[in-house]
């Protein structure tokens, strides 16, 4: 499902950990639209979720993120393969600036792929953006725990815990499990600083 690295402000530091497609720059939001509405477009005369596909990609390419959201949308619900569509979809919708939409599409397909660890990581680090901490927590210390090889992801889990759980206790073993993994790695520096008690 996801594969390389947001490049947001530091604000959006969990979200910017996410691991998906290509990378992606917030910019302004678009005019939101509801799942309902979305499938009422797939009841249009097109119903070639191929030609959808297309129109959805064309429409981001000319950055008009919220009509690529809602032809992916609809080319999902008129038979389109939800496993390589929906990555496209929750990118338009994050591009768009909307996040909300994002996390409830991300958790539908959740619901659908429960055994999917890299939507999970995404799902939560969406959740954590919206402010839906609990939530978040869940998926992401579970993803963590799918994932136990991946470190981007047990620094993002550190840093959600540390700056938006303000837990450092919970935020340690996930900082010293991104230091095995990556002692050397971008972050480690900070990963070390982060820790209740220094390694040396």
């Amino acid at each position: 499902m996801a594969s390389a690295l947001l490049h947001v402000p530091t604000m959006q530091r969990t979200l910017s950990m996410v691991a998906v497609l290509t990378a992606l720059v917030a910019v302004g939001c678009g005019a939101r639209t509801t799942p309902a509405q979305d499938a009422a477009a797939a009841q249009s005369p097109l119903r070639d979720s191929r030609a959808l596909l297309e129109q959805g990609e064309a429409s981001f390419e000319n950055g008009d993120f919220t009509r690529a959201q809602q032809y992916y949308a609809a080319a999902i619900a008129a038979g389109g393969k939800s496993k390589a569509i929906m990555p496209k979809l929750l990118k338009s919708c994050i591009a768009s600036g909307d996040l909300r939409l994002a996390s409830e599409y991300a958790e539908t397909e959740l619901a659908r792929n429960p055994e999917d660890a890299h939507l999970r990581f995404l799902t939560g680090a969406l959740e954590a953006q919206i402010g839906n901490k609990a939530i978040a927590r869940n998926h992401l210390s579970q993803a963590a725990s799918e994932l136990k090889k991946d470190a981007t992801v047990q620094f993002s889990v550190a840093i959600f815990f540390r700056d938006e759980m303000n837990d450092k206790i919970e935020a340690d073993p996930y900082f010293r499990e991104y230091l095995r993994l990556s002692p050397a790695g971008e972050h480690a520096q900070e990963a070390r600083s982060s820790l209740m008690e220094q390694v040396q």
